[in-house]
């Protein structure tokens, strides 16, 4: 014969050493997980500036196939006897839209003001104290009325440098108002960039009538932009890549062992 017997179950929960175990165990997860997902979300916002970049490189190059080879000029009128309004039109962000008809794309989700103005400050950069009055602008200009025409800056016309690896040899193969450069007179445009991940804004200057002016930025102060590393340029083939540290710290020497900047010197 059969007896059915019924036990009851106890009913249980978790001891407070338990609860503290489970609770280590998530934070100790959280710890590894989140900066991997930070790391994905900067990864992913450098693709999409990098992706900008590529656009803005086609531009300019359409720009220069429309206007007999000659590089895009950062501007094309003289700040110093012109008021804001009118420097505007000129400028080189105003200059490309017909080429690439996004105004967003002249902005990077990773741009970060206090970074750019670190990087802006290095010594092997502008120097000390290099980002006052650039950075932040302080106006309301540009689409987001921040001050902010772009994310990125272009070559304006530069010769210097010297020839030793201290001081290499710089040539920006930069246009505007007074000056004319031409992609024939480029060595290896597929080398040479000529926008980057930096900064074009809106500052307070006496030296312009109103007492702002168009100013750009361009080179080492894209060292900081993605993952405190590097950052993106557009080169004047047409394509566009990813340049690790201080992009103006790479350099090469020629065959009569002078030492020039390998990404900024057109004549090399």
């Amino acid at each position: 014969m059969f007896t059915a017997t019924y036990t009851g179950r106890r009913a249980t929960a978790f001891t407070l050493i338990e609860l503290l175990v489970v609770i280590a165990i998530i934070a100790i997860l959280a710890a590894i997980l989140f900066p991997v997902f930070a790391q994905a979300r900067e990864q992913a916002r450098a693709t999409s500036c990098l992706s900008n970049t590529k656009q803005i490189a086609l531009g300019q190059l359409m720009y220069s196939q429309d206007y007999d080879e000659t590089i895009i000029p950062w501007e094309i009128v003289d700040r110093n006897v012109n008021p804001i309004d009118v420097q505007l039109t000129g400028v080189w962000t105003t200059i490309i839209q017909p080429y690439i008809k996004n105004v967003q794309i002249n902005f990077c989700p990773s741009f970060n003001a206090p970074m750019t103005a670190q990087a802006m400050n290095q010594p092997d950069c502008d120097g000390a104290g290099a980002s006052a009055g650039w950075i932040p602008p302080l106006t309301s200009y540009g689409p987001h009325n921040d001050g902010y025409l772009a994310h990125y800056g272009i070559a304006f016309h530069l010769v210097g440098g010297g020839c030793t690896q201290a001081n290499p040899h710089v040539y920006y193969p930069g246009t505007d108002n007074t000056y004319q450069e031409s992609l024939a007179a480029i060595v290896s445009p597929a080398r040479t960039a000529n926008i980057g991940d930096s900064f074009t804004i809106v500052r307070q200057s006496g030296a312009s009538p109103g007492g702002y002016r168009v100013s750009t930025a361009f080179g080492c102060e894209a060292q900081f932009r993605h993952k405190s590393s590097g950052g993106n340029f557009s080169f004047l083939d047409g394509h566009s890549k990813y340049i690790n540290k201080n992009p103006e710290r790479h350099e090469l020497q020629d065959a009569n062992g002078c030492w020039y900047e390998e990404y900024f010197s057109a004549d090399e």
